[in-house]
């Protein structure tokens, strides 16, 4: 019902009610009269297929909020985090949890806020672009959102900087020559910074957003309730329940271009999926398999992308008409094996990344053993070798349980050559110009076959070695390359200081 009000002559006037309003300010297209349509919305800027006003009339999203509306949830959210910030935000609060659970902290810190930055120009591109103009008001509250959870993380961490200089990355994580931040970069400035807005809304909106990082936030909420961090929490929940709202753009512009270019849609399917992926088995995966106490865990990562992000996905492709990605089955052993494999790369490189690892030890194992029973007993003797290692070492000493040799990367999306099985790695090859290009696997290789002027000319951290712009001398590529320091280079999270941990002689020596 409306509101009724006095006029300003004494008579009495009803307010619109919110239903007798909505429609009319959200739909506020126009047509052109001094400039066509084209040269309003220019293909190259505002995306292929170019349709007219009328093709995209149709575009609809279910939260139809308003501007008061936005304000008044944003200000509440901002209340709770400030409260939860308040009470817990304290280093001592953070000493009380386990070391490997602040390392996924800090991991996900990093990633999250200049890369949240990056998506506040990706929607600002929309806000000016998109095709509707419904969509283009959901757009500017989506940067809106965006620039709210750049601050979030950055807020957050600040006061752990006295106590932990590794909290500094949260900021200068981007800013950084250091490998992962290379791969995160090269995905992110694609879909966030150089996507048009119908790209951007397929790749960020349906794919990224509504496939994984709402999922995602869900997942690792509930994570935080086992271990007790209320902070991480309070965080996770407030990004989240913008990332709900502001994700329904992906689909309403999906439906409207599968209507008109269903093998495009399908194209930027199979490539962001495979991208996505990608990084969130390294930075959920880690966190759920390897950096959660091992009581506290409630599902593994495997078990976590069936129930939850495969069953959307695959159901949000069937009411489209389109198709799984044609590498489903590599995918489907990724689940098995790819995360494993990076972690165990990035343990003996952990000086390479700005946060601690840690060893599993007999009961992790087990539970590794029960969750992954095809893949983890191909896995475990990489643990058995590195436990070895620390065996006939001083705990403390952690170089000396540590590659030295810089790995090699894949030419694509910038992560180790990680692809496969301990038994038949997948990297594979291309030529393109005369050079040679080396993928993790056969996704990889082929996003770069669909476009290689985009990506051809990005150099992976071993090209950076030999074409002499970044040293081979693995202590000088993390400080002077890397910008690491011994205060901030990963490290074993407990100083390879286990109990269950025998020291002595290796076996058959004295």
């Amino acid at each position: 019902m409306g509101t009724a009000l006095a006029d300003t002559n004494g008579g009495i006037a009803r307010a619109l009610a919110r239903d007798e309003w909505q429609d009319l300010a959200r739909k506020l297209d126009w047509r052109f009269s001094y400039v066509s349509e084209q040269d309003a919305f220019p293909e190259p800027i505002s995306g292929k297929p170019w349709l007219t006003q009328d093709d995209w009339a149709g575009w609809d999203e279910p939260f139809r909020i308003s501007f008061a509306e936005y304000v008044r949830a944003q200000s509440d959210k901002e209340a709770a985090v400030a409260a939860v910030a308040d009470a817990l935000g304290r280093a001592a609060e953070r000493e009380r949890l386990a070391p490997e659970w602040n390392s996924g902290l800090k991991l996900h810190a990093a990633l999250l806020p200049l890369a949240e930055f990056a998506a506040v120009v990706g929607n600002l591109r929309a806000v000016r672009f998109g095709r509707d103009s419904a969509w283009r008001s959901m757009a500017l509250f989506g940067a809106l959102d965006e620039l709210r959870h750049t601050q979030i993380p950055l807020r957050l961490m600040h006061p752990y900087l006295a106590a932990d200089a590794q909290y500094d990355w949260t900021h200068r994580f981007y800013h950084s020559n250091d490998w992962v931040a290379i791969a995160a970069r090269h995905c992110f400035d694609e879909l966030l910074l150089l996507a048009d807005p119908i790209e951007f809304a397929v790749a960020t909106n349906f794919v990224f957003e509504t496939g994984f990082t709402n999922l995602q936030f869900t997942a690792l909420t509930a994570l935080c309730d086992s271990v007790g961090d209320r902070l991480l929490e309070q965080m996770l929940a407030s990004i989240q329940t913008d990332e709900a709202r502001h994700a329904q753009i992906g689909p309403a512009v999906l439906e409207i271009l599968v209507q008109h270019d269903r093998a495009y849609a399908q194209y930027l399917l199979d490539k962001w999926f495979w991208r996505s992926f990608l990084l969130f088995a390294v930075a959920t995966g880690f966190t759920m398999d390897y950096l959660t106490p091992v009581e506290r865990r409630t599902q593994s990562f495997k078990e976590f992308m069936h129930e939850w992000v495969l069953t959307q996905f695959v159901d949000s492709l069937a009411r489209y008409g389109l198709q799984r990605p044609w590498y489903w089955a590599q995918f489907e052993q990724a689940l098995d094996y790819y995360h494993h494999m990076v972690y165990a790369s990035a343990y003996s490189y952990r000086a390479s990344v700005w946060f601690h690892l840690a060893l599993p030890g007999p009961a992790e194992r087990d539970w590794l053993r029960s969750k992954y029973p095809q893949s983890f007993p191909a896995l475990e003797p990489v643990w058995e070798n590195i436990t070895q290692e620390w065996g006939n070492s001083d705990a403390g000493v952690d170089l000396a349980v540590h590659g030295t040799a810089i790995p090699t990367f894949c030419s694509m999306c910038q992560i180790v050559l990680c692809g496969g099985t301990p038994a038949h790695n997948s990297v594979c090859q291309c030529r393109h110009e005369g050079a040679t290009y080396t993928f993790c696997s056969e996704p990889c290789r082929w996003i770069f076959r669909q476009d290689p002027a985009r990506y051809a000319r990005h150099k992976d951290v071993v090209k950076r070695v030999l074409a002499g712009e970044a040293p081979g001398n693995l202590i000088a590529f993390l400080t002077q390359y890397s910008g690491l320091s011994f205060a901030t280079w990963g490290k074993d999270a407990y100083g390879g200081d286990y109990a269950w941990l025998r020291r002595g002689p290796r076996s058959g020596q004295e």
